[in-house]
């Protein structure tokens, strides 16, 4: 990686239900600071983001190209396992760094690494990360660009392919598997427990469903709230025994690592279907047991996703490749942002030194200083349009050799200057992919 390890050196770092135990990585799910954490304890990195689903944590980091991966992947790991107070032994990360981390970054924000491909929910997900790492101070600009470029990205396999087109999602399967144990959607009385991402998502499938009676309950606080927003009932903790017994349909989905549905609670209800969406689960295992309830969980969705298309899922990691691909070029292409300013400032330093020296001469200072301007901008067209090729086509070393021998461009000033201003992610322009300032408004990511 040229100039100094500025393009493309994000890591993944993950555990994720492709290759690890969804209990395992619910312990890891609790975790918390963990992106302030890393980035005091890795020295070099530039950035890290933390994604959290009901199937993955992943550790997204900007680091030098010249670091070591494998002492990021032993760091990474050292303080997961620290945070989430498992044993150093028992944490194993999936790592890819380079081109194969923005491949599978691009691929998770497009669902195709989810477990159940194409859901919609994980794009968002992968926003509301960005965000939080924004919130932080531990979003670098490479990898809050590369969250918008993946958000972007996402929409186009959505649109370009049918693997969304289908409702795919983690809620509808379950609410699929749960229909098989209930009657008529008009006729059923459900209770979502929580007011997360998946209570909403559940809320909007129940009612595309026909299910009317609906209604939510939170140990938080904010039931009624989230009821008033939606057109849907609200249970306060008093009435939650009534409405517990009441229910034809269970909906759990708050993950906070303590049950909030006991065998107690279950055994004086109904028969009941309950549906526990949280990774850390709401509900005791003995209720599988209860002959009144039927249980679906994660692990139960996850032995029963739909197998996506093929064809689809061969065009969706086409477009996949091509935005890596363009997104590559794009940050080789800034990288040498630094060299062509200091090219600008050198020769319009000289160009001004220039114009005074013509003092009182006869010709006139403004027609020279225009062409002195004029021939200036002739001067550094040719070398501008080249600098950003060189970027795209990874060839900044030569790029600069070469400036150094005609301009005497030192590269130590250019690194430095670099790195004044280019590893935090602050406010700045988005629209358009080739500026060398940072986007502006985390809030608009995948917008």
């Amino acid at each position: 990686m040229p100039l100094n390890g500025r393009v493309v050196t994000i890591h993944v770092l993950s555990a994720d239900h492709r290759y690890a135990p969804l209990d395992d990585i619910a312990r890891l799910s609790g975790a918390a600071d963990l992106g302030p954490t890393l980035m005091r304890s890795l020295p070099h990195a530039r950035g890290v983001m933390v994604l959290r689903t009901c199937n993955r944590v992943t550790i997204y980091v900007d680091a030098p190209a010249s670091a070591d991966p494998h002492t990021i992947k032993d760091a990474v790991e050292r303080e997961l396992a620290t945070a989430s107070h498992a044993q150093r032994e028992d944490v194993h990360l999936r790592h890819l760094w380079g081109r194969d981390g923005l491949v599978d970054l691009f691929s998770t924000a497009a669902g195709l690494e989810s477990m159940v491909i194409g859901e919609r929910e994980i794009a968002g997900q992968m926003r509301r990360a960005a965000r939080t790492a924004w919130e932080d101070g531990t979003l670098s600009c490479d990898l809050g660009r590369a969250a918008e470029r993946a958000s972007a990205t996402s929409r186009r396999v959505a649109t370009e392919t049918g693997l969304a087109g289908a409702g795919r999602s983690v809620v509808a399967v379950g609410l699929d598997m749960a229909a098989a144990h209930l009657g008529p959607w008009a006729d059923a009385s459900v209770l979502i427990v929580g007011t997360g991402a998946y209570a909403g998502a559940s809320v909007s499938a129940l009612q595309a469903l026909g299910a009317s009676e609906v209604s939510v309950y939170s140990t938080s606080g904010r039931a009624r709230e989230f009821a008033q927003g939606r057109g849907i009932g609200w249970v306060d903790a008093s009435h939650l025994p009534s409405a517990l017994e009441r229910a034809d349909l269970v909906v759990t989905c708050r993950g906070l690592g303590s049950p909030v549905l006991t065998r107690d609670m279950a055994a004086a209800s109904e028969r009941t279907v309950v549906l526990d969406l949280a990774l850390m689960r709401d509900t005791e295992s003995s209720v599988a047991s209860l002959p009144n309830v039927t249980l679906i969980d994660l692990p139960t969705i996850q032995a029963s996703v739909p197998t996506a298309d093929a064809d689809a899922l061969e065009r969706s990691r086409a477009i996949i490749d091509e935005e890596v691909t363009s997104f590559e070029r794009g940050l080789g292409a800034r990288s040498m942002d630094p060299v062509v300013r200091h090219l600008r400032s050198r020769v319009f330093r000289i160009v001004e030194e220039e114009i005074d020296r013509l003092g009182d001469a006869p010709l006139s200072t403004d027609d020279a200083a225009r062409a002195l301007r004029h021939l200036a901008a002739r001067l550094i067209h040719n070398p501008t349009v080249m600098a950003r090729r060189a970027g795209e086509e990874s060839q900044q070393e030569r790029y600069l050799e070469a400036l150094s021998v005609v301009l005497g461009i030192d590269e130590t000033a250019l690194t430095s200057e670099e790195d004044a201003d280019s590893h935090v992610f602050s406010p700045g322009d988005h629209a358009d992919p080739h500026v060398s300032v940072c986007p502006r408004d985390v809030h608009t990511l995948g917008a």
